[in-house]
């Protein structure tokens, strides 16, 4: 979601991000259902992750609307404490976005598409925005996977030099850089001349040997965030 956001903003030239939820959410409800009926939910994929911290979301409505609220009226509040919360999201986890915002060439803004009339609720610029605009924060903390660091070798890449990878921890990586890629958070540095220079006095040395589709739209080497190497 955040490497889209910066490509349409950066690549495309586009000046207007707008976060808009919809009434009757599904995803939003759920989670409500779920924080109402206090289930715990273990993430097991990074979609996964992203939608369980809509738990925090279905307690801020809950606390917003007072204790007498019923589950729909929470489960509809929490539809726009949603569109406020992804709108955090994105200024707190992306360095890009906030510079464009500070700089004035970025305006973040929410809205809730009302799917009975079709009319859209424009609600505006975060009103926490100058607090979000001073984080420092690149990567979401539920996309490290654990806190463990992507394995990019000795040399920045992986050669003849690192160690030989077994098999549970490739599939591990693979996964990692694969999450890290899913929310636009990668972790790889641009390939360098010192880099080229390890690969031909080292060797390359991948920890996993992938086939792939010939018509794939997306090459497996971006998808796996160059965890590979």
């Amino acid at each position: 979601m955040v490497g889209s956001l910066e490509f349409c903003t950066g690549a495309l030239g586009s000046r207007l991000v707008l976060v808009l939820g919809h009434t009757k959410c599904g995803a939003v409800y759920g989670a409500t259902k779920t924080y109402l009926a206090g289930d715990a939910t273990k993430a097991g994929s990074a979609l996964q992750g992203l939608l369980q911290d809509l738990g925090s979301v279905a307690q801020q409505a809950q606390q917003e609307l007072g204790p007498d609220a019923d589950g729909d009226a929470i489960a509809a509040h929490a539809v726009k404490v949603n569109v406020f919360h992804t709108m955090g999201f994105l200024l707190k986890f992306s360095e890009s976005l906030r510079e464009g915002v500070r700089s004035g060439k970025i305006q973040i803004h929410g809205g809730i598409y009302h799917l009975e009339t079709g009319n859209v609720e424009f609600l505006g610029q975060s009103p926490l925005q100058a607090e979000l605009l001073e984080s420092g924060i690149s990567v979401p903390p539920s996309m490290l996977a654990g806190g463990q660091e992507a394995d990019h070798g000795v040399h920045g890449v992986r050669t003849g030099a690192d160690a030989t990878v077994k098999s549970d921890e490739a599939l591990r990586l693979l996964k990692d850089g694969n999450e890290r890629f899913a929310a636009g958070a990668p972790t790889a540095a641009v390939t360098s001349k010192d880099m080229r220079k390890a690969l031909v006095k080292c060797g390359q040395a991948p920890h996993s040997a992938i086939l792939g589709c010939a018509d794939s739209r997306v090459p497996v080497d971006l998808s796996l965030i160059h965890i590979s190497e």
